[in-house]
Formats: structure tokens, sequence, C-alpha cells
């Protein structure tokens, strides 16, 4: 349905947890703007709990304008549910409905009501809770969610073959992007940015960003260090994050600080000397940081993405990384970074070393990297795609 010759897009972001739209490559922003910059308004719901109702304007380009909607929730277990969003009046003045993540029920809900929707899902593993859930789910849903949508977007190609096995068939492999106009628009140093960058200049440094949590392997991530430094003595390690411990470790009464503290108490002192731990730098100042480091690591067990790889190279980073959903994408047979398959502290140091002797190579991943990223991985190429699998000119 078209309003005043304009086309309209709608986004419904359903899981129950809260999310900042000011965060760093929020990926409904970064959707929006392009959608805008395409000649579409575009609403974006998201749910809160006990939110009352709100809308606000985010971004408007050309005549076009990106909204926020806030509304109330009820949770059950991982799903976020409000029933009002799944009308078939309400939903009719939309040209196509993006509905993020086949697990969540919302996504059904809405199917139901529309033939315009499409799936937009990055998990590659079981996100339910309690896991039980998931085979009962996937046996109940799974022919009905895949009869029902136009087609099912995923961010990675372990996610196709997660949906695959699954039983879903109309699967697109289009990634996720950067919003790199955060990093552009950003040309004031903060004075906490400005001590990192001067530890920096100073040392020869690897970088890590990110919660430090199992399933971004923290422990792995000291043990790699205080590897590194018997073949690299003058190595630091700059590390930018807070601490974390799962929702199931929470509800055991266990506290987000107490799970670093556990492991890095355990190192010697050596190896302590030579971390700079810093829990927070506003994600826009990372511009500043990211070039500074030898080498970005990223090991993470478990990662739909990996929104710190498609900065990292972007900002001209070397990359070292787990095989995720990310680096499947970005870097395997790009040779726009390395990925190291096995959590073995000798390979992992190996592929340090190999950056910090060979700079004229290490430029030439980074300088593929960022150019990748650049051309391929921002909203507007991946808006496209998605309204070309949906069969919607721009």
């Amino acid at each position: 349905m078209k309003v005043n010759g304009k086309r309209k897009i709608l986004l419904v972001r359903s899981t129950p947890n809260d999310i900042d739209i000011n965060a760093y490559n929020v990926q409904q922003v970064g959707l929006g703007k392009a959608f805008c910059e395409l000649g579409f308004d575009y609403d974006f719901i998201t749910l809160k709990k006990d939110a009352p109702r709100k809308e606000f304007v985010f971004y408007e380009k050309n005549g076009c304008r990106a909204k926020c909607i806030e509304k109330p929730r009820k949770r059950f277990f991982r799903w976020g549910i409000n029933t009002e969003i799944a009308d078939a009046q309400f939903l009719a003045q939309y040209d196509l409905i993006i509905c993020q993540e086949y697990y969540q029920l919302e996504s059904y809900l809405i199917a139901r009501k529309s033939d315009k929707v499409v799936l937009y899902s990055g998990p590659y593993y079981n996100m339910f809770m309690p896991k039980l859930l998931s085979p009962i789910y996937d046996m109940v849903f799974t022919k009905k969610i895949d009869e029902k949508v136009k087609s099912i977007l995923v961010k990675s190609q372990l996610a196709f073959d997660f949906l695959h096995n699954k039983g879903y068939t109309k699967l697109h492999n289009i990634g996720v992007a950067l919003d790199a106009s955060r990093f552009e628009n950003e040309t004031q140093i903060k004075p906490e940015t400005q001590k990192v960058i001067d530890y920096m200049k100073e040392h020869k440094c690897i970088l890590y960003v990110g919660a430090l949590s199992d399933r971004k392997n923290y422990p792995f991530l000291l043990e790699v260090y205080q590897y590194a430094l018997k073949y690299v003595p003058d190595l630091k390690f700059v590390m930018i994050g807070k601490s974390r411990v799962s929702a199931m470790a929470k509800l055991a009464g266990k506290k987000d600080d107490d799970y670093a503290a556990k492991f890095y108490d355990k190192l010697p002192q050596n190896v302590k000397d030579g971390i700079y731990h810093i829990e927070r730098i506003d994600n826009p100042q990372l511009k500043f940081i990211y070039p500074l480091a030898k080498a970005f690591l990223l090991p993470s067990k478990l990662e739909i993405f990996g929104m710190v790889l498609l900065e990292a190279m972007y900002l001209r980073t070397p990359v070292i990384t787990s095989l995720n959903g990310g680096s499947m994408t970005l870097i395997q047979g790009k040779e726009t970074g390395l990925i190291v398959e096995q959590f073995d502290k000798d390979l992992w140091c190996q592929a340090i070393i190999k950056y910090l002797d060979n700079p004229e190579c290490t430029n030439e991943v980074t300088e593929r990297a960022y150019k990748l990223i650049r051309d391929e991985y921002n909203w507007t190429v991946l808006a496209k795609k998605m309204l070309n699998i949906a069969g919607i000119d721009c």
C-alpha cells in the first residue's frame, strides 16, 4: 500500500530484551537509514517490558523517514509477544514486513496475517531457554513458517545450514552490514580515548573488544596472551569490555564482575602488567583505537556474526578469529584476515607473529578487508538485496 505515493517497510524485533537504538551499529537503524535513502518510509517496532507506546523519527532523507515504535510486550521464555501487531488491517499498510529470528513466535503470528513477510535470522545454534523447547517448536512451526513467509534471509552460511537442516527451504544468505557513518562523522577524541591511544602508541599491542564472557572465550584470550609473551616479551594486550555471565549463571546467583576476576586473579604478575583493561569506550571513538593494534583477536565459541569483525576490518586492523558466522562470510577464502579453527594457543600465537613479522603482507590483508566492508557490507547494499529477493523494485 502506498501512502502519498511512498512505499512503506516494517521491521519487527520481538526478542524480549530492550535495545538502545543509539548503541553501536544497530542493525534495525542501519536498515532504516538505507531504506529511506532508497525511497521508502520505514517503521521499526521493538518490544519493551511495560513500555508506554512511544514513537519517534530517528532519520529522514529525501522526503522519507525512519521511525521507531516502542510497544509493550509479554514475555514467555525467550519469546516477546504483542498480539496487536499481528493484525491484518495494520499489516496491510506495508509493502514489505521483515520479522527477525526464526525462533520468535511473533514471527509466525505475523506471517499468518500477511503474505508480505520475510524472515531475517542469524542464530546457528539453539537459542531456546530451556533448550528442550527447540525440538518442540521445530516440530510444530517449521513447516508452517516455511509455507507462510516469502523468503528467509540469513546472516551467515552457518545460519543457512542450520535452518536448512531443520527443513526451511526459502533460504538466502545475505550477511550483515556496517553503518560506517558513525565512524566517519566522529572527529573529537575524548580524554578516556586519548589515554588508550597514548598507551598503544608507546607499546606493541594486540586488541580485544567485547564482553569478557565464556561465550567470547575470555579465559582463552588470557591463555593466548600469556603464551605469546614467551615469543614477544614486549607485547601488550588492550582489552575493552565488561565482565559478563550467562543468563543461566545469573539465575544461579553469579555476578558479572566475578567472572573475569576469577581468571585474571590467577595470572602471573608479568602477564597482569601487560594487560590494559578499560570497561567501555564510546563506539565511534574506536576509530582512533582499532588502527593502532597489531592484531585484533576474536576467539568466540559461538558468534552469530560478530559486529566487531566488521568494525576492525573496516578500520584496517588485522584480524585473527575463530570460525563463526562472520568469519565464514568475511574472511574464508578472501585473504582478508586469519581464521584459526582450533582453540590452540600455539596456533593463535603463530597468527599474531605472522602479522608482526610481515608488515607488507599485513597491509595488503587489511586493505582488502577494508575494501570488502566498504563496497559489499554496507546497509544500502544489504537493503537492496532484501528488496530484490522480495521482488520489490528500488
